[in-house]
Formats: structure tokens, sequence, C-alpha cells
């Protein structure tokens, strides 16, 4: 499950955090993802002209542009999981880390 796509409803929301189904990067370990509750970073879809900050990473999910959203880590129950999409690949997965680490320096 660590660095899986999955679709996750993410409902209910406050303020500007991401909202509604949508696909999620679970970024737990194993040995979290062992409990009812996982640490994901949800996955927007990118419009025309966004920019893409520091703090997020570019990807292409399902042959379009996706932007993971590294600032808004959260911790979900593992029932709002659906369906599993996709696994990060080694290369994205070092990019995440990256990001992640950088919000710490």
């Amino acid at each position: 499950m660590h660095f899986d796509i999955y679709w996750a409803d993410v409902n209910p929301s406050v303020g500007r955090e991401q909202s509604g189904h949508r696909p999620v990067l679970v970024v737990s370990n194993d040995i979290e993802n062992q409990m009812e509750i996982i640490t994901i970073i949800p996955i927007t879809s990118r419009k025309e002209g966004r920019k893409i900050y520091p703090n997020e990473l570019l990807m292409i999910l399902e042959d379009q542009e996706a932007i993971i959203l590294c600032h808004q880590v959260r911790t979900i129950s593992k029932r709002r999981l659906t369906k599993k999409m996709a696994t990060l690949g080694d290369h994205l997965k070092r990019q995440v880390i990256d990001i992640l680490c950088m919000r710490f320096q």
C-alpha cells in the first residue's frame, strides 16, 4: 500500500482542503498501514496554466497531468479508500520523499 495511488472519498473538508472522490497517494509505511488509518496526499488534475509550486509534484495519471499536493498531507480511515489505481515508480517516490523532507528544513 506504501506509495500506491487509490481513489478515496476525502469529504468532509474545510476551507481549501481537497474534497470529493479523488485520487490519493498513500505515504504511510507498511507498519502504519496495518492500523485502521493511513496517511495520504491528495492528487488533483492540472488545469491549463496552473503553476506547479516547489511543494507539489507534476505527474501523469491515467493519461492526464496531475499534481501531488505534498503540502496537504492528511490521515484518513482506510474505509475511505475505494479502488487502487497505480503504484508510484521509484523516481517519483524519491521526488515525493524529497519534497516532504523539504517541509521540515
